[in-house]
């Protein structure tokens, strides 16, 4: 199954960027990116996220709402974990977009989370910008809300990922 998508990543042509990148050469890249998301990183794929939108210093991603995600059956809210689980998933992934070759390396550094109310038992959006890109580091700020309330944040947060160029 890997595989296919491995292919398929390859069939991107994703080498070295050059300073001056094309408009059709950044759409490969974020094609990538959304198979890398929702195919490639096992356990992005077990939470059934899916990338909506990515550019080079936006994206969105959709978590569709499953029972195992309950955290507190009592009042039927989401796990905070979860919570924090697409906070940092949708940080890590705006972060990748200054990634210049598949050899390159991320991890998360530091994430802070400020829950703001209780998530209810419904589909969340992750959202994240680039705050500062540097040559080693990558800061996010990152938002999540109900799909259908985009307005009442749930919560926030700040997401420092190290970069590694090969």
């Amino acid at each position: 199954m890997i595989t296919k998508y491995l292919h398929r990543i390859k069939s991107l042509n994703y080498n070295r960027l050059q300073y001056r990148i094309s408009k059709k050469r950044m759409e490969e890249k974020f094609e990538y990116l959304k198979v890398i998301f929702e195919e490639i990183i096992p356990f992005n794929k077990f939470l059934g996220m899916k990338l909506l939108e990515i550019n080079t210093d936006y994206a969105k991603a959709i978590l569709p709402f499953r029972p195992e995600f309950i955290g507190d059956p009592r009042a039927n809210r989401l796990h905070g974990g979860i919570t924090a689980t697409l906070l940092d998933v949708i940080g890590g992934i705006i972060a990748m977009t200054t990634l210049e070759t598949l050899n390159d390396k991320i991890a998360t550094v530091d994430m802070r989370v400020d829950y703001l109310r209780p998530a209810k038992a419904q589909d969340v959006i992750a959202q994240s910008r680039i705050i500062r890109s540097g040559s080693n580091i990558v800061v996010t700020e990152m938002k999540l809300y109900h799909v259908d309330n985009e307005d009442i944040l749930l919560a926030v947060g700040k997401g420092v990922y190290s970069i590694k160029v090969n």
